[in-house]
């Protein structure tokens, strides 16, 4: 696997209301079309450039079938084919492998099996918060310390910078899971009423991943996004009636010797030690996956399809020049668009798994 190049884009502070992408900037994108500086009162304005960059590297990703972002995939059913055989034998160092959907694995937020009454969590350090009836429309916080000593306080309350507990343990679950993972509470927002994604200013978000807790929906389940098991020095707290947390605890065991080990760029996990006792769905993986690079390409075609954005809404474009003669604007995005497709035909990967 290539680990870097010269001709990667670096430029990486990802800000899409002041027009900074993963895969490209505002900067990039006036250079290409030689316009003025964009701005907060121009057409379009520097924010809408950041959608146009928003929508154009999912446009990317779904093209090339593979991220150059971190992106976070929830609940991964996998079945466990067991190798059988006594261990260790002298042809592998375990007794079972899984191939995750998405390669180039980032961080293992959870890897749960199935043990025939519960899941057994393998991975990453995790806590967890009980919400009793208790609860209900009491003022309560939630603290999550970091092992820096920064502290983000989460509150309730029902605005989106809050977790509403009003209507019960099992929604203010869900309501605190949407808060951690600053998401927009798609189950709950039809009761809550509520009309945008959930923020909070400490920005929980870049530390922590939840989840409800499949066997139990009054719990919600906190996963250290830290790298291996570094988030075992995480803390939380809680005030509050009818709140009780489990702390930060450290489940992972994960290298050739361990639990488990994994191939990162190809999406593998080897189980060593621990695994299911089923066979069927019996593996349950979230996890954060995408490139560790974006290569020149990928961010010459980002740049280009965000032009073809401009173009397409804006017929007073400034005319463009090329080989010393001005083309009309539908033609300049054709010639885009056209250029940013045959770049992301190159950038797909073909990756060939042996069992």
């Amino acid at each position: 696997m290539k680990y870097s190049s010269p001709s990667d884009y670096t430029s990486i502070n990802p800000n899409y209301s002041i027009g900074n992408g993963y895969y490209t900037n505002v900067t990039l994108v006036e250079n290409l079309l030689q316009i003025p500086i964009l701005s907060g009162s121009t057409n379009p304005s520097i924010s809408d450039v950041g959608e146009f960059i928003k929508r154009a590297e999912d446009y990317v990703d779904t093209k090339t079938g593979t991220s150059h972002r971190a992106i976070t995939y929830l609940d991964e059913y996998h079945e466990f084919n067991f190798r059988g055989g006594t261990y260790p034998r002298y042809w592998s160092d375990y007794v079972g492998f899984i191939q995750l959907a998405n390669p180039y694995i980032q961080k293992i937020l959870r890897l749960q099996v199935w043990k025939g009454s519960s899941w057994d969590d393998l991975s990453s350090a995790t806590a967890k918060i009980t919400v009793e009836s208790t609860n209900r429309a009491v003022t309560s916080t939630i603290t999550l310390g970091l092992p820096n000593g920064t502290s983000i306080i989460l509150d309730s309350g029902t605005l989106n910078t809050h977790f509403n507990n009003e209507f019960g343990p099992k929604t203010t679950a869900q309501e605190i899971a949407y808060l951690i993972n600053e998401a927009f509470p798609t189950n709950t927002a039809s009761v809550t009423n509520a009309t945008a994604s959930k923020s909070e200013s400490g920005n929980p978000s870049k530390y922590f991943y939840a989840t409800v807790d499949s066997e139990d929906e009054s719990s919600v389940v906190i996963s250290s996004r830290l790298p291996a098991d570094d988030g075992s020095a995480c803390t939380i707290s809680s005030t509050g009636t009818g709140l009780t947390t489990t702390s930060f605890t450290d489940e992972e065991n994960m290298k050739r010797l361990g639990q488990h080990w994994t191939i990162d760029n190809e999406g593998r996990i080897f189980f060593r030690t621990t695994f299911p006792y089923l066979r069927q769905n019996s593996i349950k993986v979230t996890y954060i996956a995408g490139k560790p690079r974006v290569p020149g390409i990928i961010s010459d075609a980002a740049t280009k399809l965000v032009a073809c954005e401009i173009l397409r809404h804006d017929d007073q474009t400034v005319l463009i020049s090329e080989t010393g003669a001005q083309i009309d604007t539908k033609s300049k995005y054709d010639l885009l668009k056209a250029e940013a497709d045959a770049l992301l035909n190159m950038g797909k990967e073909t990756i060939y798994l042996i069992g």
